[in-house]
This record gives C-alpha cells, sequence and structure tokens, in this order.
C-alpha cells in the first residue's frame, strides 16, 4: 500500500507489542521499519524497467523480516540505547524487544502489500512467482484511519500504557478483519461479474476482479477469452450487474516481435498476463504496438491502463529502436475523475 499506511502499521505494531519496553520510540522506529522496504524503488534509478522488476522483490519477500530484522534491531540496541535508555526495563529485555519491533515492522509490511493488485514476490530471489489477492487499494483511508485512531490514543495516553496497548492490538484486529472483508468483496464481485458476464464470451471465459482507489465496493473487471476483451466496472453497494465495454486486442501473432524484447517480456510478467495491445501505423510502413496494464485503468478508457510500453516494428517484422514506457495522462481532471468513481461506487 501507500508508504503512509506502512509507516502507520510499523508504528502500530511497535505500540501493541514493544510500547512498555521502548516507550515513543517505538512507534518512531516501528515506522521506519515499516517503510524500509519500499527502499528497493530505487532500482528504477539504474534501470528503465527497474520499478516493474525489482520493485517488491526480495525486499518483501517472507524471510527478509526474519533475518535483516535481528540484524538491524542488534544494530539500534547497541547505539540508541547506548545514548540513553529507553525505560527502565532490563537492557536484555529491551535488546529482545528492539529485535522483535524490526522483525515484526518488515515482515507486516509485504503480508499487507500481498492484498493489493500489484504483485508481491514473497519467495524471491528463490522464485520470481507473484502473489496478488486483489482485496484491497493501494490507497483506503477506512484501512488508515484505524491505525491513526490507535496511535492518537497511545499518544495521548503514553505508548507504555495499557491503553495504548488495547488501542494498537484493537486496531490491529480491526484493520485485518476490514482487509478480509474486502478480499470477500472480490470474490463476490467476480461471482457477479461471472452470472452477468458478456455475450460475446463463453463461460470458460477467463475473469478478475480489481479493487480501485479510496472504498472498497467498487471493483475493475476484466474478462477474456482469445482476443476478445471486456472490462466492466460494479458497485457492490449500488449495483446489480457490470457495465461492460468490450473490444479486440492484439493476437498473439501479432506481438511475437514484441516479445522478443526483454522490456516486453518483463512488462507481462509484471501485469501478470493482465495485458491489452494495439497496433497502429508508424512512419514508413512500420507498426507501433501499444502494451497496456488493464488491471488498472478509468471507465471511459476500458481499453487504457495506467501505464504500458510502446514498440516500433518495422515492415521486415523486426523490432526498430528501443522500447519505450510511459504513464497515460488522466482522462478527466482529477477532481471529475474522483466525483465519476464515486458515482459509480455509490449510485
Amino acid at each position: 500500500m501507500d508508504t503512509v499506511t506502512q509507516a502507520l502499521l510499523g508504528a502500530t505494531v511497535g505500540q501493541a507489542f514493544f510500547g512498555r519496553a521502548l516507550g515513543p520510540r517505538a512507534l518512531a522506529w516501528g515506522a521506519v521499519g515499516g517503510l524500509l522496504p519500499d527502499l528497493d524503488i530505487a532500482a528504477s534509478a539504474v534501470d528503465p524497467m527497474g520499478e516493474w522488476l525489482y520493485h517488491r522483490g526480495p525486499t518483501h519477500a517472507l524471510w527478509f523480516g526474519p533475518v535483516v530484522g535481528p540484524v538491524l534491531g542488534l544494530a539500534a540496541a547497541a547505539t540508541v540505547e547506548r545514548r540513553r535508555p529507553s525505560s527502565s526495563a532490563p537492557e536484555a529485555d529491551r535488546r529482545r524487544s528492539w529485535i522483535g519491533l524490526f522483525v515484526l515492522a518488515l515482515f507486516t509490511h509485504p503480508l499487507l502489500d500481498v492484498f493489493t493488485t500489484y504483485g508481491t514476490q514473497l519467495l524471491a530471489p528463490f522464485s520470481n512467482r507473484r502473489f496478488a489477492y486483489d482485496a484491497i487499494g493501494i490507497i483506503d483511508p477506512a484501512y488508515s484511519i484505524l491505525l491513526i485512531l490507535a496511535l492518537v490514543i497511545g499518544l495521548r495516553a503514553g505508548p507504555a500504557s495499557r491503553a495504548a496497548r488495547a488501542a494498537a492490538l484493537g486496531a490491529l484486529v480491526l484493520s485485518s478483519a476490514y482487509v478480509g472483508y474486502c478480499r470477500y468483496l472480490n470474490l463476490e464481485a467476480e461471482r457477479v461479474a461471472r452470472e452477468n458476464q458478456p455475450p460475446a464470451l463463453s463461460a470458460s471465459a477467463e475473469l478478475h476482479a480489481y479493487p480501485t482507489l479510496f472504498q472498497p465496493w467498487l471493483r475493475r473487471i476484466v474478462a477474456r477469452e482469445d482476443t476478445q476483451i471486456c472490462v466492466g466496472w460494479l458497485s457492490l453497494w449500488s449495483s446489480p450487474s457490470p457495465q461492460w465495454s468490450c473490444f479486440t486486442g492484439a493476437g498473439a501473432k501479432t506481438l511475437e516481435a514484441a516479445r522478443t524484447t526483454r522490456e516486453v517480456r518483463i512488462f507481462e510478467w509484471f501485469a501478470m498476463g493482465e495485458t491489452a495491445a494495439r497496433v497502429m501505423a508508424g512512419a514508413g510502413g512500420s507498426q507501433v504496438v501499444e502494451i497496456d496494464d488493464i488491471r488498472y485503468g478509468f471507465p471511459d478508457t476500458p481499453g487504457e491502463g495506467l501505464w504500458g510500453v510502446r514498440v516500433e516494428i518495422d515492415p521486415m517484422g523486426v523490432v526498430n529502436g528501443p522500447v519505450r514506457r510511459y504513464e497515460r495522462a488522466l482522462p478527466l481532471p482529477a477532481g471529475r475523475l474522483m466525483a465519476q468513481l464515486l458515482h459509480l461506487a455509490f449510485g
């Protein structure tokens, strides 16, 4: 999820389990630990495809927290505690708390990310499989507000207080239940969409639902069979069935030349196969192939995602020039777009 929410989660973990031994430092350093896995985004500076290839890679693997957390915890205990002890707790208890704080802050980061759509490599570097449970958008105010309320209570009552611990534990339980509810909504959206899928598709068509921003009820549905692709919007709050838009994407044969490139192979792996391609005429008889990640998008442009790659193919069927990545401009001003999505969600 967004970096602010990950920091809030790390701080809440610190308040729930380590506030008594570490005091306010449990919140501050828990937030730092919650942010650390996202430093892998720096890989985009050395590779144009780095954001897609390396983000949510090894730093988001299940082993990262248990292996790296103790190292960071011991380092914090040896430096932060040396200047001024966090509490009157025995030194051994404070050392264990530092280790536990970093282990849990690092470990809970990918556990939350895996319930978004982006895809998280929980087994990296041993496997590059991307896991995504499509429960919650990368920005969800309800989830974040639960954590904020717990932290406010903790700061007012004191991070070492029983009230702070109870508030943080309650927020972790409620926020986890909320994610479970969002996962249920996605499965329900797929069931409803399957029962009301477009007549152009057969019952064996592939179909997936994806969360959208700021609320859990509006889902983007992508159904596909061969080159036929249908994108629908379904609100489990107000709509009995999806609103579908269908189009024909480029076939596999058309994409053969583009798929010889490293960049296109990486992009299709990153998008977990949920792509749509179009072919346009280029200069001198060449063709320009655009491939979009259609897990994300907006209602008025069903065949377009938020980002993609562009490849030029010469008349001989050979890739001409470098593969370019792009991010699409918003189809409407941000305010109107938000109003459109809220109208689809709540009617």
